[in-house]
Parts: structure tokens; C-alpha cells; sequence
């Protein structure tokens, strides 16, 4: 009954994707979903001809073996071998073939007038000759051994009996009786035959093979390809090309075991180099019981990209009813590929995508993104939005909901001319809200970005959206950066507010200028220089220009083991503006206003260290060792820090047009001072290096931070001077003591922890911390904690209490079953912000999640499965 239940578990989870269409393409795995492709990678620079990687792990194959008789067949000069039809290698009809192996099909014998084999009983071995068994026959040969090797009289074919291998580099050839043809390089083999040929493992009862080019066939055979981790096992096989082969009557699968979990029979199947498997009249079988038919199936491989349909994500959401997500993956070429989302939702209508992606060298690279739905549902009025979506007072009248948005790295013309583009646009406020968990959604999107471009989008429930483009350039001594920005309203769209009144303001253009750090020539002076120039543009408000200059000059001192850098610098800028609108009252009237004022400062640090030996002395390179690592020595910094800031910003800024932060500069007089605190491991590790055929004990010897404390409190003096409203708000110069923490040591622990603690309030005001702890095999625990203490103070005001738990428990109840969760609550508003709670199956071939997530907006239920290993390299 046990069985019979599992049987029907796994059938129903496979159904689902085969079901997909005819071709499923397998290609790689994403780590947090059922999106499996492989990235787009570009050719190898700057070789002209174009080289596409594939990262395939080492090839396993077994060690030549212990050789006591043998002797050493030359390879001879290389002639062109014989073409053998498949009807003839394969013996169609049961008849046995004319021709014998070293013999063309049609054409003269190539064996130089050996006569081959005909009945079985040929193969008995001949009357011993006199043969030499040890011959030095030059570099490039083939080593045979067994228990008895004999050879024709004048050598023209050598026989092995018994435990007979025949070796080449890391090839291999093994079976019971085993004979060699020198002039046609053919070899016959029988009985326990297993073959090992470039990544390749091949067994049979009978197979034959030209060693040329090792094509030939095999009788009741099992094939491993490798690079796909493909089995297959057929009554005839015959092998073609490099990792290429034809069968009949064959099972494919690609799992491990004589019944494995899952695994397809056809009558007729073949897979070529790139490990494509096509399959005609094909079954799919769960434990060796069938479970659906197929007349034809393409199943990838692992050597490179390939088009099909992705594993199909099927959910079920409150909101969104029944959801069906089937990809479709096509490859255009080696740099290029299109991504169809058909994500069909019973109850909002069918959302349709399609993802670009490029990568045409080693400096260019995009990510392209689209997503329409016509939605069946509108919200007119608030009272017909969720609940969740109406805190922000606007409304989504329109059906039409779209998500455009890209990531681009590439250059002009000199990869020194860098252009950079982050685009993201969407219909309306609640469209990201509502749809972010499937492949195509908010939440995968933005890791795919941030993985590929290290660069975020804005939140999913910001009223902003921001398009960026980017140009720069750096030389030795300075730099420039060029940059067209526009931001998107959302509450300046779908008839919310008139589009006439939007005062967001877009940068057209925008351009920095860098005067790197350098020495002044002749002077112990450094200096270094930022300058700024923007065009704003509002459809309401005041529109204009401003330029920006900010030149510094510092003067480094070694005072003993001190060093002491003060420094002054000049702020200036400048505007031109048409007139102004939508400004406060107090505003210039002056067209060309201008702000100066000087800044001063000084930085002055140290850093002390001492070096604390671990143990007796560091781990030997010894082959018992190998495998073994341990701790040597720690070096503890300690680095105190004191820092100046002094910057007049003058009152009179209230009065210039205001554009972004930049037109209000903060004036400081602040004090700064700060210590760190580092713990830095050496570790010698002892590891098996290659050695020719062999491997050595060598040792290997690592550093990393794995600790790492800095504490900081700056001293405001204005505020300790201040004098306006002194008996409402106390004077507090004094700012919070900032602890910031980092425990990293590689393994079990990783803490990352922020802490700020007032010294007025006595109590910390502030928490940001996440820690982890993992154990293989056992599972993972994740604590997180952010905090925000409501302040009234007369520099900060907060008025919300703001506390976020995180919680997440991973355990590995078995070796394949695990359970995972998730869970995020508003402590302060005793509010739940999301459950999730799932259970993973991976078995050695495949895996199946089930999760389960509840939001207070909505309740989801997903399924997914995938094929693990097939097709991967």
C-alpha cells in the first residue's frame, strides 16, 4: 500500500509537467524557483573567433589499472576510416553480415588481407606465436593486459583472454575476450564488456568499435553519458559520434539505480553530442509503472542551451484563482534567448510576458522584461479595492496593467565609454502589489537583476518608479558620468490626480565631473575636485539649471604612528531658472541666485595589532592530513578613528529654488570619533594536488575576517550651543552610540547586527540584526529584528513604533524530505505580514516543493517540480 501511495505521489507531480507540451526544456535551476534556464554567456574576449563557456564538472573516470602482463600496441599514422552502414553494424533482421569488423560495407577489405571472423567458434584462440610482450613502440599508443595474450603469426591482429583492458590516456576498455585489429585500429569485444570514453560509461554483453574514431555498436547495453547525466539502455545500440548514439527498444532516465524513481521507454530514441534526447512512441513510467504516453518527446542536454517548454508553476491564490504559469524558452543563438510567460489566472484573465536577454562579449549584457494582463477586475472607487491596496487613497480604474522594465551594461564604441540603463515603468500603483511571486513577478525579477547587475528596483509598493540611463568615463586622473533620469508618478496617472499638476522633477540631463585625488607638483598638497551640472524639468513647478563645484584640498601629516589629515574646500553653486512656480513663500525672484561657503575638516587615525599564535605549529603536508584544516594564528587590529566636519551652510539657501537635496545642504559642526575593532584567522588547509597521474598532500594557507566590532558617537556643536526653543526641547550634542557588529567564520554562524543606544534615553532607539544558523544535514534557523523607537527630539522626530520580527526554521527531517518556513510579523501593530511554510522532496533525480504562503492580502498554494541532474552538465 506504502508503494502504491508513493507511486501515485510522484506520478501526479510528473504528470503535470509532461503535460506542458512535447518538449520540455530542463536546462539549469534557479535557487528559489522552477525557472531553470541556463545564462546567456558571452563569447571570450577579445579572441576573434567567438568561444561560448560551459563550466562542466571534471570528468570521473576510473584509474588505468594495475597492468602485470601487457604490452603496448602502437596507433599507426592516420588514414581514413572505413564507413560502416548501420544495417550492417547493427545486423537488421537477425541476418549476420557479409562484411567483418575492419571492413568497409562497400568497398575492399582494409585489414590488408586479414580474413575476419565469421562463426563464433573463430574467435577460438589460435596456437600460441612467438610474441614478444613488452615493446617500446613509440609515444602515441594503446596498452593492452590480461590474463593471456596471444597474436597471429605476423602480428596483424592481437587477442586478449581473460580480465582483458586495453588503455589509452583516461579511456578505457574491459572485457572477458577482447580482440585488436592493428590496420584497421577495430576491436572486438565479449563478455562483461565496460567501456570508459571520455566522460562516457558504456556496458554490454558484446560490442565492437573502431578505436579511430570510437564509433560501433553494442549488444544488450547500458549507456552513461555524462555531460547530460543521461542513462539509457536498449538490446542494440549503436554509438556514431562523440557522445552520440542510436537505440531501439531503449529506457532513458536520469536517475540513479536499477528502478529508478522515473524513467521514459521508447521504441526508437537517439541523442546527439549536445545531449538533446529525442524519443519516439514513449511511455513515462514512475517506479516502472506506466503513467502517460507520448508519441514523441525532446528532452535537453546539459552541453548547451536549448529551446522547449520550461516545468509549468500551478497555483492557487484567493485573489487570483487557479493559476497555470507554462514558459517557453527559445534559444536565438550562442548570446541570445526569448523567455514566453502564458500565466493564465481563472479569475483575473491571462497575463502574457516575454523576457530578452543578450550577452554579445564579456562588457555587454541586457535583461529585458515586459508583462500585460487585460484585467477582469477594476477598482473605480476605494470601496471596491482590497482592503490592503486602499491606505493610499487612489484608484485603478484601468484593465489594461502592464510592467516594463530592463537592466543593460554595455559601451560606445571604446569599452572605456561605459553605458549603463535601469528602466522601470508600470501601469498603476497596486500592479506590483498584487502580482509578485511567479517567475515572471516583482520578487524574481529583482533578484535576477541584482545577481546579473548588482543594481535594485525601487520597492514594490513605492508611488515612484525610476528610469535611469548612464555613460561614463575614467581616466588615470578624472572621470565624468553622464546620466537622463526620469521618475513616474503613480499618483499622477489613471484620472487619480491631473496629469497637468504632476511637480515631480526629471533630470534632462545630468553630468558629474571628477578630479580624482592627486598630488599638487612641488607641494606636500593633495587635492581632488567633484563638479555638477543638471537640467530639471517639471510639467508643474519652476524649471531650470544648476551647476555644482566642490574642489578640496588636504595636507597628509605622520605624526609617529599617527596619521593626521586636515583638509578645506570650497562649495559653490550657481542656477538659472526661466521663472518659478509651485515655489514657497520667502523664494528668491532672482533668475541667476547663488550659494557659497567654505568647508573645513580633519581625519586623524592609527591602527595597533598584535598576532597570537595558535596550536603547536602549522599543519604538515602529509598524506594523512589530507583533508584536514586548521587555525594557526589570529591577529587582532584595533583601529581609533577621530574625525572633523565643519560646513556653514549658509541660512540664505532657504531662499533658492528647490530641486532635490542638493539646494538644502545640512550645515555641520560635528565631532566624530569611532573604533574598530578586527579578527582575522589564518588557516592552512591540507588538500590533494594533482601530480601528473597522481596526487600530493600540499598545504594551502587562507585568511578572513570572520569578527569585526566598530563603535561610533559623534559631538554636535551647535547643538551644544544652540539657543532656540531650549525650553521645549532639551539640548542632546551628544548623538547615539552606534555599535555595529559582523560575525562571519565561514560555517554553523553569520550575525549581522546594528544597534544605536541614546545616551539621554538610556535605551537603544534603533535595531537592525540578522543572524543565521545552519548545520548540514540537520537544517537552518534565521532570527531577524528591526526596530525604530518613536523620538521628539529637536533634530528628529518619529512618531511610529516600528518593530519587524523575522523568523525562518529550515529542517531536514529526512535525508530527502525537508521543511521550510518563513514568518514576518508587525510586532508593533500585532499585525501579521507573511506565513510561508512549505515541504521539499529531492531525491537523487528529481524534487517536488510544495508551499504554502498567507499575506493579509492574499492566500497562495503552489506546486512545482522539477527534474533534477537531466540535462545539466
Amino acid at each position: 500500500m506504502n508503494r502504491k501511495r508513493h507511486v501515485l505521489f510522484l506520478a501526479l507531480g510528473l504528470l503535470h509537467c509532461l503535460l506542458a507540451g512535447p518538449t520540455l526544456a530542463v536546462i539549469g535551476d534557479a535557487a528559489g524557483g522552477s525557472e531553470v534556464r541556463l545564462p546567456v554567456t558571452p563569447p571570450a574576449q577579445p579572441q576573434a573567433v567567438r568561444q561560448i563557456r560551459v563550466d562542466t564538472p571534471p570528468t570521473q573516470v576510473p584509474p588505468p589499472p594495475s597492468i602485470t602482463t601487457g604490452v603496448e600496441i602502437p596507433t599507426p599514422s592516420r588514414t581514413e576510416p572505413p564507413v560502416f552502414a548501420e544495417s550492417l553494424l547493427l545486423g537488421h533482421n537477425g541476418v549476420r553480415v557479409a562484411q567483418g569488423p575492419g571492413m568497409a560495407a562497400s568497398g575492399p577489405e582494409v585489414r590488408m588481407g586479414v580474413s575476419p571472423p565469421g562463426a563464433a567458434d573463430s574467435l577460438a584462440p589460435p596456437p600460441p606465436p612467438v610474441f614478444s610482450m613488452q615493446t617500446e613502440l613509440g609515444p602515441d599508443q594503446w596498452k593492452l593486459s590480461a590474463d593471456r595474450i596471444e597474436g597471429q603469426h605476423g602480428s596483424e591482429y592481437v587477442q586478449a583472454v581473460g580480465n582483458a583492458v586495453l588503455v589509452k590516456g583516461l579511456n578505457t576498455l574491459k572485457a572477458d575476450f577482447m580482440r585488436y585489429y592493428q590496420a584497421s585500429r577495430w576491436v572486438v569485444l565479449k563478455g562483461n564488456v565496460r567501456v570508459a570514453w571520455e566522460g562516457d560509461i558504456l556496458e554490454a554483453e558484446e560490442a565492437e568499435f573502431d578505436l579511430g574514431n570510437m564509433l560501433g555498436w553494442l549488444k544488450r547495453g547500458k549507456v552513461f553519458v555524462g555531460k547530460p547525466h543521461i542513462y539509457f539502455q536498449s538490446e542494440t545500440i549503436r554509438k556514431y559520434g562523440a557522445s552520440s548514439y542510436r537505440f531501439q527498444n531503449a529506457k532513458v532516465t536520469g536517475c540513479d539505480g536499477d528502478t529508478p524513481a522515473w524513467a521514459i521507454t521508447a521504441e526508437e530514441g537517439d541523442i546527439n553530442i549536445d545531449g538533446r534526447t529525442k524519443l519516439w512512441h514513449t511511455r513515462f513510467n514512475v517506479k516502472d509503472n506506466p503513467v502517460a504516453y507520448l508519441p514523441f518527446l525532446s528532452l535537453p542536454g546539459g552541453a548547451r542551451r536549448q529551446s522547449g517548454f520550461l516545468v509549468p508553476e500551478i497555483s492557487y491564490s484567493d485573489k487570483r484563482g487557479v493559476g497555470v504559469n507554462q514558459p517557453y524558452y527559445q534559444v536565438i543563438d550562442d548570446e541570445r534567448d526569448l523567455t514566453f510567460f502564458e500565466n493564465a489566472m481563472s479569475r483575473r484573465g491571462l497575463m502574457q510576458g516575454v523576457e530578452y536577454r543578450h550577452a554579445e562579449n564579456a562588457d555587454t549584457k541586457g535583461d529585458w522584461r515586459i508583462d500585460y494582463l487585460n484585467d477582469r477586475k477594476t477598482a473605480g472607487d476605494t470601496s471596491q479595492e482590497d482592503v490592503y491596496l486602499q491606505s493610499d487613497g487612489l484608484t485603478r480604474p484601468n484593465s489594461n496593467r502592464w510592467w516594463l522594465r530592463s537592466k543593460f551594461n554595455g559601451f560606445i564604441k571604446d569599452p572605456d565609454w561605459q553605458v549603463k540603463l535601469d528602466l522601470d515603468m508600470v501601469s498603476d500603483q497596486n500592479y506590483l502589489r498584487e502580482f509578485g511571486r511567479n517567475s515572471s513577478g516583482y520578487d524574481a525579477s529583482r533578484k535576477a537583476f541584482l545577481r546579473e547587475f548588482g543594481r535594485d528596483i525601487d520597492v514594490a509598493d513605492s508611488l515612484t518608479r525610476t528610469s535611469t540611463a548612464y555613460i561614463s568615463r575614467s581616466w588615470d586622473r578624472f572621470g565624468v558620468v553622464g546620466k537622463v533620469g526620469w521618475t513616474q508618478n503613480l499618483a499622477y496617472m489613471n484620472s487619480n490626480n491631473p496629469a497637468s499638476a504632476n511637480p515631480t522633477t526629471q533630470t534632462l540631463p545630468e553630468a558629474h565631473f571628477f578630479a580624482f585625488k592627486d598630488a599638487i607638483p612641488g607641494t606636500p598638497l593633495e587635492w581632488e575636485a567633484a563638479g555638477r551640472f543638471d537640467y530639471f524639468w517639471r510639467q508643474y513647478g519652476t524649471r531650470g539649471f544648476r551647476t555644482d563645484l566642490h574642489p578640496t584640498v588636504s595636507l597628509p601629516l605622520a605624526l609617529g604612528p599617527v596619521t593626521l589629515v586636515p583638509s578645506a574646500g570650497l562649495r559653490t553653486t550657481s542656477y538659472g531658472v526661466g521663472g518659478y512656480t509651485n515655489e514657497p513663500a520667502g523664494t528668491t525672484t532672482n533668475k541667476s541666485p547663488t550659494r557659497t561657503f567654505p568647508e573645513l575638516g580633519f581625519s586623524a587615525f592609527t591602527e595597533m595589532s598584535r598576532v597570537f599564535a595558535l596550536g603547536g605549529g602549522p599543519l604538515q603536508a602529509k598524506t594523512e592530513n589530507v583533508g584536514k584544516s586548521e587555525w594557526g594564528a589570529v591577529r587582532h587590529s584595533v583601529s581609533p578613528r577621530l574625525e572633523f566636519a565643519y560646513a556653514p551652510a549658509p541660512q540664505s539657501q532657504n531662499r533658492l529654488p528647490s530641486f532635490d537635496s542638493v539646494d538644502r545642504l545640512q550645515r555641520k559642526n560635528v565631532i566624530t570619533y569611532s573604533l574598530t575593532n578586527v579578527l582575522d584567522r589564518k588557516r592552512t588547509s591540507v588538500v590533494a594536488a594533482p601530480n601528473g597521474n597522481a596526487t600530493i598532500p600540499v598545504a594551502a594557507t587562507d585568511y578572513l575576517d570572520f569578527f569585526r566590532l566598530r563603535l561610533e558617537q559623534s559631538f554636535d556643536r551647535d547643538e551644544a550651543a544652540r539657543g532656540d526653543l531650549v525650553g521645549a526641547y532639551a539640548r542632546r550634542p551628544y548623538s547615539d552610540i552606534m555599535a555595529e557588529a559582523s560575525v562571519t567564520p565561514q560555517k554553523y554562524v553569520t550575525l549581522t547586527s546594528k544597534t544605536f543606544y541614546s545616551p539621554y534615553l538610556g535605551r537603544p532607539t534603533e535595531h537592525e540584526h540578522m543572524l543565521t544558523l545552519r548545520k548540514e544535514k540537520l537544517g537552518e534557523v534565521r532570527f531577524g529584528y528591526d526596530y525604530l523607537y518613536p523620538l521628539d527630539e529637536y533634530k528628529r522626530k518619529r512618531t511610529k513604533d516600528i518593530q519587524a520580527l523575522r523568523l525562518g526554521l529550515d529542517v531536514d527531517l529526512t535525508d530527502k524530505l525537508a521543511f521550510t518556513s518563513d514568518y514576518r510579523l508587525d510586532i508593533a501593530g500585532n499585525t501579521d505580514l507573511e506565513k510561508t511554510a512549505g515541504l521539499v522532496w529531492t531525491d537523487q533525480c528529481y524534487n517536488v516543493q510544495l508551499l504554502f504562503s498567507r499575506k493579509p492580502s492574499d492566500q497562495t498554494i503552489e506546486l512545482r517540480f522539477n527534474l533534477l541532474d537531466f540535462g545539466k552538465p
